[in-house]
Parts: C-alpha cells; sequence; structure tokens
C-alpha cells in the first residue's frame, strides 16, 4: 500500500472542506486564540498552513491578520499522537518562507496552555507582556449614580461608527480591533452599552457570558473624556446587569503593568487571583 508523503498546503491550495472539519471535530490539541470567528473562518484566511498527507490532515495553523499586520495564533491544532515541536516547524517555517514579513509586522500568541508556552519558548519567541484575570468579588454599587448628565443604554448597530473610533483611540499595539471585529463582539456579546455625554457617546463596553459566567470583554472612554468616572459607570452598570441568581462568576482580563486599568478594576472590586497568561512575540527580521 502506497503512503501519501507529508505535504505542506495552503487553505486555497488544499481545496477540501471535508477532511479539515472532520480533522476539527476529533479530540485534537488544540491552541486557539479566544475571538469572535471559527477556526475555519481563520483558517480561510492567508497566512495559514494545513500538513497532511494525502486528505489526512496532519496539523493546522493560522497567522491570519487582524488588523493589517497584527498576526496573532489565531489557531494551532495537531493530531493528540503527534509530535507538536515537528507539525509546529512545519507550519510555521512555510508560512514564513512564502509570506513577505516585514518590520511593520507583529507576529503574537496569547499562551493558555503550558505546552504551547514551552513550544514557542524553544523556538525563539520572546515573553513580551502577561495578562491577568481579575475577578469580581465585592457587593453590588450603589445603582443611584450622583452624574446624572452621563446617559448609560444598550449599544444599537447605529452607534458602532463611534464605538469604532472610541476604540482606535484607545488602544495600540497588540490590543488593536479592527472595525468588522468590534462589529462580531457586538452582535454576539451579552451586553454592551454606550456612555452619552449631551448626546454624544464618549465611552463603551462590550460582554460576553453564558449560563454561568460574565466576562468583560471591552472597555474605552474617549481620551478627552478619561478622568470623569465614566469607565467606572460603564463597569458598575454591568455589574447590575449581570446580578442575577444563577451567575456566580465575572471576570476581566487587562495587561499586566496597565496600572490605570487594574486600579479601576480594582475599584469597582476585582482583585486578581493569581490566574495569568504570557503573552510571546517572534522577532521579525
Amino acid at each position: 500500500m502506497m503512503i501519501s508523503a507529508e505535504t505542506i498546503s495552503t487553505f486555497e491550495e488544499f481545496g477540501s472542506l471535508q477532511p479539515i472539519n472532520n480533522f476539527l471535530k476529533g479530540q485534537n490539541r488544540t491552541h486557539a486564540h479566544l475571538d469572535w470567528r471559527t477556526p475555519l473562518e481563520w483558517l480561510s484566511k492567508p497566512p495559514s498552513s494545513i500538513l497532511h498527507s494525502g486528505i489526512r490532515i496532519d496539523g493546522l495553523l493560522s497567522l491570519a491578520p487582524d488588523p493589517p499586520h497584527l498576526h496573532w495564533v489565531r489557531f494551532f491544532s495537531l493530531r493528540q499522537e503527534s509530535n507538536y515541536s515537528h507539525v509546529w516547524k512545519r507550519l510555521f517555517s512555510s508560512i514564513m518562507d512564502n509570506n513577505p514579513f516585514t518590520k511593520d509586522d507583529l507576529i503574537v500568541a496569547l499562551c493558555y496552555q503550558n505546552w504551547m508556552e514551552t513550544l514557542l519558548q524553544a523556538n525563539g519567541w520572546q515573553k513580551t507582556q502577561k495578562v491577568i484575570v481579575l475577578l469580581w468579588r465585592s457587593t453590588l454599587p450603589n445603582k443611584q449614580e450622583k452624574d446624572e448628565s452621563i446617559l448609560i443604554r444598550k449599544m444599537k448597530l447605529d452607534d458602532l461608527s463611534q464605538v469604532i473610533q472610541i476604540d482606535n483611540l484607545s488602544f495600540s499595539s497588540f490590543w488593536k480591533f479592527s472595525p468588522i471585529t468590534i462589529t462580531l463582539a457586538f452582535e454576539q456579546s451579552a451586553y454592551a452599552t454606550v456612555a452619552e455625554l449631551e448626546g454624544r457617546v464618549v465611552g463603551f463596553q462590550i460582554s460576553t457570558a453564558d449560563l454561568y459566567k460574565a466576562h468583560l470583554t471591552r472597555l474605552a472612554v474617549l481620551p478627552e473624556y478619561r478622568d470623569r468616572g465614566i469607565g467606572a459607570r460603564l463597569v458598575r452598570n454591568m455589574l447590575w446587569h449581570f446580578s442575577v441568581p444563577w451567575m456566580r462568576q465575572i471576570t476581566v482580563n487587562t495587561q499586566h503593568d496597565n496600572q490605570a486599568s487594574i486600579h479601576l478594576y480594582q475599584r469597582a472590586g476585582f482583585e486578581y487571583q493569581g490566574e495569568s497568561f504570557p503573552i510571546f512575540q517572534y522577532p521579525v527580521e
């Protein structure tokens, strides 16, 4: 019986969805960047690579940029029995060899699992930052707000252009979101609100939730309106929204060195419980 040789293909070159879907349903070793797109959506966007023998898939990797030049390791998956170092080297080398990366490109990974951290360290990636998880451990804030000039209301589709502008002014580097990502975050949110002052949207928050857990995903205020308690108002309103008997946990993530953000969340009753995830960056030459 002839055994097909191990081959690297792009998503377009591979050309068959069924083997990919079958692979994704399997019990694989997987790293997935948490966002609002499916693995298949990321894999269909270059650069991505597929390691396979015939139609038997052995590994998948996506470094699709969003926004331009920001390449998170979106998805990396391989069979449980495979050598993850070998599969990674084949897939990553193929992407690097066939795509014209420049110093404008950031190639980064947020590691949720020890094996992924070990893999990247062994392959020349550098730890650049850490994301910490804060857990809400307090009593509900007073529902009566002092400043009645600030209106907190549910986000509408018509707000998105202003929300995108606020987001773009508020985040840089690793944390930039594209307009389509902001739109997807809004569409898939459990609770999204804006802060309005004199008819102008000056801040927003977007949160996700399942039955028992809620997570504050995005919070931003226009630079010229900061230090006026607007971010805190948005957080308090979110806490009130999720104050239902079945909600067991409310969390938020932030960078370990973002003292302003940490201070805001701590004042709202969030505590750091020791959980954190490192960010690694690949040095593009």
